[in-house]
């Protein structure tokens, strides 16, 4: 165990490096695939993304059978991918030989290439999924929670990498803005807690907890529950739950 713990923070730690240093997608997309070989134990692994005219393109692929797999599904509109991005959700199918009538061109062709199994991991940007990791294996293979997790991550920081623009001037200056943006924030929620802790006569720390429980239940961002108590749009007592009263 302490190896395999070792091995994922080498790899997450190359990938994050690279994501915050200058860096290029395609780089990016190969420490992906690279990190489900190494992590996930996939044979071979692969990345669909959605173009603008709604279909699906192959971006990364760690091999031709991947490759052939992807462009099939894009082309054909079937297969795990497919219905990953399409519904963005996991879709896992540990055996392909028990996927045969819900993905028959797929699947024929998947085990025509010797693969058994195959896992898809929805990538997804501002709420939406806007592509898929796709994880394949050559003998029947399960996922347990913590691949799923894992699986995860690796979508996620193919976004990032896909996503930022290395060579973008203003890349700083947005880091800048954001990070006084967040020191507002701070000091507005910690003005918003002095505030319900001396309205409800509590401890800072349960007026902390009141804040963060109340924006959790309403969906709603912190900074916007503390602006509302700090402007007068919301009082200290609406933070107790009902049953609370």
């Amino acid at each position: 165990m302490p190896r395999a713990q070792e091995q994922i923070a080498v790899t997450l730690s190359e990938l994050t490096a690279r994501l915050v240093g200058r860096h290029d997608a395609d780089s990016v997309l190969r420490l992906v695939t690279a990190a489900c070989g190494t992590l996930l134990s996939a044979s071979a692994t692969g990345v669909l993304l959605a173009d603008p005219r709604g279909g699906l393109s192959v971006v990364a692929a760690s091999d031709e059978r991947a490759r052939f797999l992807e462009l099939l599904q894009s082309q054909i509109d079937e297969g795990p991918f497919v219905d990953c991005v399409r519904d963005d959700a996991m879709v896992g199918c540990p055996d392909l030989e028990d996927g045969r009538g819900h993905w028959p061109a797929f699947t024929r062709a998947a085990l025509d290439a010797g693969f058994r199994a195959v896992h898809a991991v929805p990538m997804r940007l501002a709420g939406d999924a806007v592509g898929g990791l796709n994880v394949f294996y050559a003998a029947v293979t399960p996922w347990q929670d913590w691949q799923r997790r894992l699986g995860q991550v690796l979508a996620d920081l193919a976004v990032l990498g896909l996503s930022q623009d290395d060579d973008d001037p203003a890349r700083r200056h947005r880091l800048a803005e954001r990070t006084l943006t967040t020191l507002n924030d701070r000091v507005m929620l910690a003005h918003a807690i002095g505030m319900v802790a001396g309205g409800l006569d509590t401890g800072t720390d349960e007026a902390r907890r009141l804040i963060f429980d109340h924006a959790t239940r309403n969906r709603r961002p912190i900074r916007d529950v503390a602006r509302g108590l700090t402007g007068g749009d919301l009082d200290a007592a609406a933070l107790r739950p009902a049953d609370a009263h």
